[in-house]
């Protein structure tokens, strides 16, 4: 329920790095150790980029893919599938939909992004994502350019583990239907009012 009423939420979005602790890791590393679900260390796979003319590295980064450094080959983070031999006309979100419609990260974030641009794709939808960025800003810190997500941390820093806000629920009614492990898991927490939750 939490994800249909407030689907931007950012535990919503992405509940491994919500401050949640412990963190247990049931995917596999992947086999260089780096982790390929964060945006800038994707991007930061195309250096050397063959193709840069053709598809912009920080489209292809923000679709979920990064370089297997073997030519234009590039894998998603999150299905682990395979896109090569890139064209001028291809867009990096409509690739990896047309391909992998059930990756996870297509189902979640792409599909949403492409019905925020009007659902058809356009050339200027094109041209935004093939925007060259000068790679020191990277380095820099200049990520809003990249469409990289900075992430601050819960706004409520003492809620921020499931531990947390489990104690908040301490003057909870016993009569409500939903449990407190049941509301913390879901990140939110209790301030002393009735049945109203914070995420």
């Amino acid at each position: 329920r939490h994800r249909t009423l407030n689907p931007t939420c950012p535990f919503v979005m992405n509940s491994s790095t919500s401050g949640n602790v412990p963190l247990i890791n049931n995917v596999e590393p992947s086999s260089s150790g780096l982790d390929y679900k964060n945006e800038t260390v994707r991007l930061a796979s195309f250096v050397n980029w063959p193709k840069p003319d053709i598809v912009a590295p920080e489209a292809l980064a923000r679709a979920g893919f990064y370089s297997l450094k073997d030519d234009d080959n590039t894998k998603c983070a999150f299905c682990k599938g395979i896109v090569r031999s890139w064209e001028p006309s291809d867009i990096p979100d409509v690739e990896h939909k047309k391909h992998f419609p059930q990756c996870p990260f297509v189902t979640t974030v792409i599909n949403q992004r492409l019905l925020g641009s009007g659902c058809e794709p356009s050339r200027s939808y094109q041209e935004l994502y093939n925007r060259r960025i000068v790679a020191n800003n990277v380095v820099d810190g200049n990520l809003d350019e990249l469409g990289v997500r900075k992430h601050n941390g819960p706004k409520r820093p003492e809620y921020g583990t499931v531990e947390a806000r489990i104690r908040s629920f301490n003057s909870w009614s016993p009569n409500l239907i939903q449990t407190p492990d049941l509301l913390a898991n879901a990140g939110f927490y209790y301030e002393g009012m009735g049945d109203q939750v914070r995420c």
